[in-house]
């Protein structure tokens, strides 16, 4: 190209990031549907804030929901706004289930709006610490992608592999192996198996796979456990068990410590550590005077190590264990030896005072 021709494509890029503090006691009882700001913030000379709904935007949800909304107060024809959005959890470190990443020509549409960006309690458990949590957003401009080709448009899609691997799943299309569980059909991508899961992997491409073999029968997996399973496997995240539930489903009633229960199991039968990992965690928020039991000894039957430590810590504390051992549950312990020896090493290690 002659040095006297101008390059037809020019790029100005410029990066902001700042960090939100928002006191949760002052903002959780903000209506369903209403919004606090930030405070407004520039990102490459484009002025924007964003809105939190501490109770979601959408009533059908119930407040079950907290809502963000990145809005962009001034407009440009030529703008592209690659953003990060997302959560710091209370040790100060952002999580696959709380970050958006995604790409918004502001000119087209002047926000993006999360409206189920992550459940409520989600939110007190993990990321609130001393009344406080952190909204982060990091925020890179493109001027004038196409200086020389003012018509031309150039897409640039978000990062939402997930949800779109997910929607595959649910549309059916293209899958090539079928699942029968109690009488119900559940089919999927054989791929997307394998490269999850080793035990799929043998089970679908090994040496001794009959060619020919369209439908693998699953007698001791409930149905609804098992799309919860796919969910992970499609999408690297816990399902809501709402979003389970179809016309077929004959567990409608299963509860979401039981799914998370069952979801251990095929955890440790598919090696999936991911779901394991996730599925301890999220029964460990339930752990309460009245689970921390029935938690403990199923715990220990499948070497849930830990979920196992999560319950003794929790019958350890001093307020919790005068309660417990005052309930008809805990003397279901004495079945179970090595389960008491470890609740004693855990109280030898109290300070002298929270033993009395």
């Amino acid at each position: 190209m002659s040095s006297n021709n101008p390059n037809p494509i020019s790029a100005d890029i410029s990066r902001s990031s700042y960090q939100f503090r928002v006191e949760n006691s002052k903002t959780k009882n903000v209506g369903i549907g209403e919004f606090i700001t930030t405070p407004v913030f520039s990102a490459g000379g484009l002025m924007c804030l964003i809105k939190y709904y501490p109770q979601g935007i959408d009533h059908e949800n119930n407040g079950t929901y907290i809502s963000l909304c990145l809005q962009l107060l001034t407009s440009s024809k030529s703008a592209t706004l690659d953003y990060e959005l997302g959560l710091l959890n209370k040790y100060g470190r952002p999580t696959k289930e709380s970050w958006i990443r995604s790409s918004n020509t502001f000119h087209i549409k002047r926000s993006s709006t999360y409206s189920r960006f992550m459940k409520r309690s989600d939110l007190e458990f993990d990321y609130i610490r001393d009344d406080y949590f952190i909204i982060v957003c990091s925020i890179t401009m493109t001027n004038e992608p196409c200086a020389m080709l003012k018509s031309c448009s150039i897409g640039v899609f978000p990062n939402n592999l997930a949800e779109e691997l997910l929607a595959l799943l649910k549309r059916q299309e293209e899958t090539d192996v079928t699942f029968e569980l109690e009488g119900e059909n559940i089919s999927a991508h054989r791929i997307i198996l394998a490269s999850r899961s080793s035990v799929f992997k043998a089970k679908l491409f090994g040496p001794m796979v009959e060619t020919d073999c369209k439908c693998i029968k699953i007698d001791d997996m409930k149905p609804l456990v098992f799309r919860g399973m796919l969910h992970f496997i499609y999408t690297d995240s816990l399902p809501d068990i709402e979003d389970l539930v179809t016309e077929e489903t004959s567990d409608k009633t299963m509860s979401s410590n039981i799914l998370y229960q069952h979801l251990l199991v095929a955890a440790n039968r598919y090696e999936l550590e991911g779901l394991k990992t996730l599925c301890e965690e999220r029964l460990r928020r339930t752990i309460s005077i009245d689970t921390v039991v029935s938690l403990l000894i199923v715990a220990w039957q499948h070497n849930w190590d830990y979920l196992k430590e999560g319950c003794l810590e929790f019958i350890a504390d001093s307020k919790n264990f005068r309660k417990i051992i005052a309930r008809k549950e805990y003397f279901s312990l004495g079945d179970y030896p090595s389960i008491l020896d470890d609740l004693r090493q855990k109280l030898l290690l109290l300070p002298a005072e929270e033993q009395e």
